[in-house]
């Protein structure tokens, strides 16, 4: 056994047997043990060039109960519950029964000690030196995942502190053999912040240009924590019910890796459309950084999105630390899945089109660049688990659909994005704070229906973004069948860090 045990909480909830849309053309075969009632529809997504967003829903009032008994099952092993101390009491005192133990006081959840507020930087590792990486068709193949803790020169992770400069090594992977490359920040970017509206203006290299996001504020007096949402998103609209003002980018405002304002300014890119997208969102967080805490607070911001616009806010996410919570919604390949495990796990020979979507899908939509390794991915040095690592040690909520158990969502690879995420957590258990990653799969309409994550937006909103001590760290799912453990593909064990995070 390689992979550190995980116990994971399993809460009921009621099955919605609803046909789902696709989040775009399978790869292959169904996954072998189900077979879907009837052919599912696509959801118009799957060019990346679209600036069309998934269908608006009115969310539910915040108080509406979520999913979950209560019950306190599957404690994460890494923060153990303690037996509180009580002082003996002096005296009998009036009405205490001989013999009879003092009543205890009701303890708060237990949660990691430290919930890391996001940097002021979008990279800490700026200065940290990363050698020349080989060629992707030189590297050995292996169907298992990447070890996260083996730095570049062979030696392993003996101290948390040594994690910037290996979280820039495994991010300077993602950009060659992934995602292509996010460029740094332009010569200068400036812009406005209101209560309605903000408005990006950069120049570089000589070029002007300019988009704008549109803002939502909660009511109430500000500063706002705040939600950077790609497209208009159904888990945006629930954070705006709890307190979060919203950022609703589209992802079109800034064109692709090859056209509009993106492809302007950088000609002769490697990018793919996410690290695109990826770019827009930091140049919003430059313009809200720079305008000073007066209407959204720059310390409080999450990025979320669905389908492809989940990939977009996984990889914007992942890519700068300024974000504080990361919730990826139904990614699917591009996003969370594992791309060394998908063909294994969720194979699709015949190219199916209600199948797993399968790596090169990535590449045909656009998503990553055209000489992306994942292709190839036995020859991945680096894979999901590392960028899920990337947000490490941020909050990291990922929202899957397991379209219920007489109605897969197969295109959205569900067991495969279970395995991942728990081999990911392991970066987040070496660092110490496990808790900060956790997990909610659903059956739902894609992108649809999202009032049933509404607890587990609840936790990890109040931890991260207002300051409360909710409970996070739960992998959940209302339906057992998408939990696959990854033990499989690892090799290599989780090491005990020392020291702390700088």
């Amino acid at each position: 056994m390689h992979l550190r045990r995980l116990t994971l909480a399993t809460f009921a909830a009621p099955f919605l047997f609803a046909a789902c849309s696709s989040d775009s053309g399978g790869d292959g075969a169904p996954v072998p043990f189900t077979t879907p009632t009837e052919q599912q529809p696509t959801d118009g997504v799957q060019n990346p060039d679209t600036t069309g967003t998934p269908p608006a829903e009115t969310p539910p009032a915040p108080s509406e109960p979520g999913a979950g008994d209560g019950s306190g099952e599957g404690q994460n092993p890494d923060t153990p519950l303690e037996q509180p101390s009580v002082d003996p009491v002096e005296g009998s005192g009036e009405g205490q029964g001989e013999g009879e133990p003092p009543a205890e006081e009701p303890q708060p959840p237990v949660v990691d000690p430290v919930v890391p507020a996001g940097p002021a930087v979008e990279d800490s590792g700026v200065s940290c030196a990363v050698p020349a990486l080989p060629a992707g068709n030189t590297l050995p193949a292996s169907p298992n995942l990447p070890d996260p803790f083996t730095k570049l020169d062979g030696t392993r992770l003996t101290q948390k502190s040594e994690w910037t400069c290996r979280r820039k090594e495994i991010l300077q992977q993602v950009y060659q053999y992934i995602y292509g490359t996010k460029p740094t920040k332009p010569d200068s970017v400036t812009g406005t912040v209101t209560n309605t509206e903000i408005t990006v203006n950069i120049q570089h290299n000589g070029q002007n240009e300019s988009f704008t996001a549109g803002v939502q504020l909660p009511p109430g007096e500000g500063p706002f924590p705040a939600v950077v949402s790609f497209g208009n998103s159904g888990i945006a609209q629930l954070m705006a019910g709890m307190g979060v003002a919203v950022i609703t980018f589209n992802q079109g405002a800034v064109g692709s890796a090859s056209t509009g304002i993106f492809g302007r300014l950088y000609g002769n890119n490697s990018a793919g459309d996410l690290a695109a997208w990826a770019w827009g969102a930091s140049r919003i967080l430059d313009v809200v950084q720079d305008a000073g805490s007066t209407i959204i607070d720059a310390s409080k911001l999450a990025v979320t999105g669905c389908s492809f616009q989940g990939k977009a806010a996984l990889a914007a996410g992942a890519l700068d630390e300024r974000f504080t919570l990361v919730v990826p919604h139904e990614s699917g390949i591009g996003g969370i899945p594992s791309y060394k495990i998908v063909p294994q796990l969720e194979p699709n020979p015949t190219g199916a089109a209600d199948g797993p979507e399968q790596p090169q899908h990535a590449i045909r939509s656009g998503w990553l660049p055209g000489n992306s390794l994942v292709s190839d991915p036995n020859r991945l040095p680096v894979d999901t688990h590392e960028i899920i690592g990337l947000v490490a040690p941020r909050g990291l909520l990922v929202l899957g659909n397991t379209g219920g158990e007489l109605q897969f969502y197969k295109n959205l690879d569900f067991r495969t994005e279970y395995a991942t995420t728990v081999a990911g957590k392991e970066i987040f258990t070496a660092l110490g704070v496990p808790t900060n990653v956790s997990y909610d799969s659903r059956n739902v309409m894609h992108c649809q229906n999202t009032n049933l994550f509404t607890a587990a937006v609840q936790a990890s909103v109040d931890r991260f973004l207002l300051g409360g001590n909710s409970a996070t760290g739960e992998f959940t799912t209302d339906f057992e069948g998408v939990r696959t453990d990854p033990d499989q593909w690892i090799d290599w064990t989780t090491p005990t860090l020392e020291g702390e995070l700088p």
